[in-house]
């Protein structure tokens, strides 16, 4: 392996390797690749890949250091390795470990407003809301058109608990763009009802219903906050206001008011709500499974024998 040709069968070779998920061989083949082609990036990359895909995270996290490191010193940052190890501490939930990064990233190039939107988002997650706050509130600054970074600056208010400064920062998203006025409403109700305030969630739906009366996801949403609060016959009639929108998925609104139900411990409500799932469509074996596990949850044991011979009779389950 002293030429570019057989350079180039064995990089095939690694990457053959690699497409067969044979890691340990790709990852020897790569170390000799870098050993001939000092400071060929690339070749780094790939080594991390087959790092990362053969479960040595340590390994692959090192590499990608190595190349985010290089990135940091370039004038136009490219941020491969910084997006690869973003993606990995995402997905372990180490938003810590993200905004590190991201402050780093930052640092080196503090006009870029990709960067810090991720630096907020990532602080928002992390639990460090007044640094996502200071961040938005600069980006809405550097860019005062764009409703989205209002919004997110919105959802930082809301995270810090001043809701009252939340609902401020989305009306100048809707002011900015008022044709959208339901989608940003919808967004605020999304994150007061994750944060818990379940009674400005419910005002922000109602809103967004104001602005799109039509949209049946809407009433369905509005409902799932509804349950949340215990007002469950309020919840019900959002739902048949969604299924009067759109009557052709009565089942699936009938199963989802049913799921809500049941996270909330509302399981009796439940069972009322997948009986309408199955009359609305007799054949949703999803819908008879639930209800049977359900009624047997509860005790409801001829209740449960019942649906399930309702269920063999039309040939869901087998004999």
């Amino acid at each position: 392996m002293t030429d570019r040709t057989s350079s180039k069968e064995f990089y095939d070779l690694a990457d053959q390797y690699m497409n067969e998920k044979r890691y340990d061989e790709a990852i020897e083949l790569y170390k000799k690749l870098i050993e001939l082609n000092p400071g060929d990036d690339s070749l780094v990359f790939s080594l991390a890949w087959a790092y990362k895909d053969g479960g040595k995270r340590t390994e692959a996290i090192t590499c990608f250091e190595q190349l985010f490191e290089k990135e940091l010193k370039r004038k136009v940052f490219t941020g491969f390795a910084f997006d690869e190890m973003i993606r990995i501490f995402r997905e372990e939930g180490n938003y810590e470990k993200v905004v590190e990064l991201c402050e780093k990233a930052v640092t080196a190039q503090p006009a870029d407003p990709s960067l810090l939107t991720t630096l907020g988002s990532s602080c928002i997650s992390a639990g460090r809301v007044e640094r996502a706050i200071e961040v938005f509130e600069l980006l809405t600054r550097m860019e005062p058109d764009s409703p989205t970074l209002f919004c997110l600056l919105g959802d930082a208010y809301v995270a810090a608990g001043n809701l009252d400064r939340a609902d401020e920062v989305y009306e100048k998203a809707i002011n900015i763009e008022p044709t959208e006025a339901h989608t940003f409403y919808n967004k605020l109700g999304n994150a007061y009802e994750q944060a818990g305030y379940y009674e400005r969630a419910e005002n922000a739906l109602r809103n967004a219903i104001v602005h799109q009366p039509d949209r049946s996801l809407y009433h369905s949403i509005l409902g799932d906050i509804l349950v949340k609060q215990g007002k469950l016959d309020e919840a019900q009639q959002a739902y048949e206001h969604a299924i009067e929108l759109d009557p052709k998925f009565e089942a699936a609104y009938y199963n989802r008011l049913a799921h809500t139900l049941v996270q909330e411990n509302h399981r009796l409500r439940a069972i009322e709500m997948y009986e309408k799932a199955i009359n609305a469509d007799p054949k949703n074996l999803y819908c008879y499974k639930s209800l049977i596990d359900l009624c047997t949850s509860e005790g409801l044991d001829e209740k449960a024998r019942e649906i399930y011979e309702k269920a063999k009779s039309l040939n869901l389950i087998p004999s």
